[in-house]
């Protein structure tokens, strides 16, 4: 599936009163006007509106509310919502439909989706890269390439530094640069740089490790050869042993016994002990049902995760067949079976009932259907987890709750016998030995505890280590085999970049011989013959990075592995003090490459400086704007 994105229509609100409200085409849309007349806020509300993370507004802008988008997301109409604010990472409400339904439509069909990736669901940067045909992630490590970073290569703004291709921000990190260029160039989805992440995981992982085995060693090393594993087993069956046999003793002396406390003593302890004893038998009970209910909660789950699954594929083949071949003709009526007389109500209607269908709608339905089915599964995994937690935590509690049973079945039965005999002396000798043992014996359990913790902590460590290495040649064979795929997408958009600035104004060309030009998307940089910002004018190297980015965009037209998602949004045409024919000149560029391409498409850009052919075109969004009429219609 070739990803697709293209904005239909663009309304921004405050309360009742619409600020703005325009409709987008296919191909170039220019937004006109003087300097100072809101184009560039026109671009920020697309770049909000469509899951740029904005925490800054100008001041007309901060007055909106919301935004509203239809577009265009592969086959599918989406309508998007996005709420104003300077908190950054807001929401997203998605109606799985048109704009005019959208706003006739009861809010609660609407479906809000956080900004980032929860546990359970969806951010709406996985609905929209569904919808638009971007390859998902699949790791969790990766849910930061969103839809706000694939914007910060897709929209140029004036703020930017010109050498930059991305969008400036804080905390950025050359392995998110690397993965959305990886993206956008078709390098095979995220695959390498969630392997890197991941390998930074293990990595801190295998340290965190050998820091505790450390730890733990040095505690040990005092035991010397009585630490292992095998020694102290041996050691502790033994001492149990020994404890088993005083306490056989001890239950024969008071058998034996004579003597005994008074009656009102003995009544008072068997009390207690029973007490004691039909408590520890109740929570044994009740631990005893409540991991059995979950049991059955956790194999009645499984088999509805399992029925999901299933449906989700044979969703997906029904929707390809339906897709493919058309709608199920009926020769008899699925209700009562009589013969269906035929009516012709178009190609597009459904041959029963006649309602009119249209395939993006039909594409849109099929969309929300399926990733209903998806979050469920999601939500479902995520509260199998937790009851896979909460099960070894009642199975964890189980086993104490049976040695409290047992020490209180022990305690009443020596309550029942007596507690005195003539054989005092006895008896308090082997019960200060059942003391002693009893205190070894934790002793013990204690140094197979740390023995455990050693002997697992370093067959751990050993996985890591294989992990690690296995890790390691798999980021080396995908980096082999996604050189080939970087050669030919980055030659083809460097050999673009080269035939636009051999057609720049020669008056204002100061580029010079230019031999080569590479980028690095990981290091945020572009070059001519392997000079970084080697341009001498300002408006030299606006034209630079703007032919890259026009450049990127016509190789993804050109070749259909590449993810862009023919899109792109420019509001710096003529940045820096470019002279009017410099920026006419580039503004021809980018409507003769989008004449030239026969495949879907969308570029947006903003122009004070208009070309005399293209003013008052098709290609011109909403006339020309000016200081006294605005973008924003503010109190009108």
């Amino acid at each position: 599936m070739t990803a697709r994105l293209k904005i239909n229509r663009l309304s921004v609100h405050r309360g009742k009163h619409v600020l703005y409200d325009q409709a987008f085409h296919a191909g170039v849309n220019i937004i006109h006007g003087d300097n100072g007349s809101g184009k560039s806020t026109i671009a920020d509300f697309i770049y909000f509106g469509l899951g740029g993370d904005v925490r800054e507004w100008r001041d007309e802008a901060g007055l909106a509310d919301y935004v509203l988008l239809e577009v265009g997301a592969g086959d599918s109409v989406l309508t998007l919502r996005r709420d104003v604010s300077t908190v950054g990472l807001r929401p997203m409400a998605i109606y799985f439909g048109g704009y005019d339904s959208a706003v006739k439509g009861d809010m609660r069909e609407w479906d809000t989706f956080p900004y980032q990736r929860s546990e359970d669901g969806y951010s709406f940067s996985q609905v929209l890269f569904t919808a638009i045909g971007i390859p998902e992630a699949i790791s969790d490590g990766v849910s930061n390439i969103t839809m706000h970073q694939l914007l910060r290569v897709l929209y140029s703004d004036q703020l930017t530094p010109i050498q930059r291709i991305f969008r400036v921000e804080p905390f950025d990190t050359w392995q998110t640069r690397q993965a959305v260029g990886d993206l956008l160039c078709g390098l095979g989805g995220y695959d390498l740089y969630a392997m890197q992440l991941i390998l930074r995981d293990l990595s801190k992982d295998h340290a965190d490790i050998s820091t505790r085995l450390r730890s733990l060693i040095s505690v040990a090393s005092s035991y010397g050869d009585k630490v292992l594993v095998e020694f102290v087993e041996a050691t502790l069956s033994n001492t149990v042993k020994e404890r088993d046999d005083l306490h056989t003793q001890l239950m024969a002396l008071l058998g034996d016994a004579d003597e005994a406390m008074s009656s009102t003593e003995a009544d008072k302890l068997v009390r207690t002990q029973r007490k004691e004893l039909s408590k520890a038998k109740a929570a044994v009970a009740t631990l005893n049902d409540q991991i059995e209910t979950l049991e059955f909660e956790l194999a009645d789950a499984d088999q509805f995760i399992d029925h999901l699954r299933i449906a989700v594929n044979d969703f997906d083949d029904a929707s390809s067949a339906f897709f493919a071949l058309g709608a199920v003709r009926f020769e008899f009526c699925p209700s009562c079976f009589a013969p269906v007389k035929g009516h012709d109500h178009g190609e597009t209607a459904c041959h029963l009932c006649g309602v009119q269908h249209d395939k993006a709608e039909d594409e849109t339905r099929a969309l929300a259907v399926k990733l209903d089915l998806e979050m469920q599964i999601n939500e479902s995994l995520s509260l199998q987890t937790e009851r896979q937690e909460r099960l070894v935590e009642l199975r964890s509690q189980l086993r104490s709750a049976n040695a409290r049973l047992k020490a209180a079945t022990a305690a009443s039965e020596l309550g029942r016998r007596g507690a005195a005999s003539k054989h005092d002396n006895l008896i308090a000798d082997i019960s200060r030995k059942i003391g002693f043992l009893d205190s070894q014996i934790y002793q013990l359990n204690h140094r197979v505890a740390l023995a455990e913790e050693i002997a697992t902590l370093t067959a751990e460590k050993e996985q890591l280590n294989e992990r690690i290495s296995r890790l390691k040649a798999q980021i080396e064979t995908t980096s082999d085999a996604q050189t080939r795929r970087k050669h030919i997408a980055y030659t083809a958009v460097s050999e673009n970049v080269k035939r636009l600035i051999a057609k720049d104004l020669p008056e204002h060309n100061d580029y010079g011989d230019v031999r080569s030009f590479s980028f690095d998307f990981a290091g945020d940089w572009m070059a001519i013959n392997g000079d970084k910002n080697r341009v001498g004018s300002a408006s030299g190297m606006v034209v630079l990075k703007n032919s890259f980015l026009l450049s990127l965009f016509i190789s993804s037209l050109n070749d259909a592995q590449f993810n862009l998602p023919r899109f792109m949004l420019m509001d710096n045409i003529e940045d820096k003090g470019m002279v009017q024919e410099r920026s006419w000149n580039f503004q021809r560029l980018i409507v003769k490459a989008s004449e030239a391409s026969k495949a879907d498409h969308q570029i947006i850009f903003s122009t004070s400086k208009i070309a005399p052919e293209l003013e008052g075109s098709a290609h011109v969004i909403g006339g020309k704007y000016t200081k006294q009429r605005r973008t924003l219609r503010i109190g009108n």
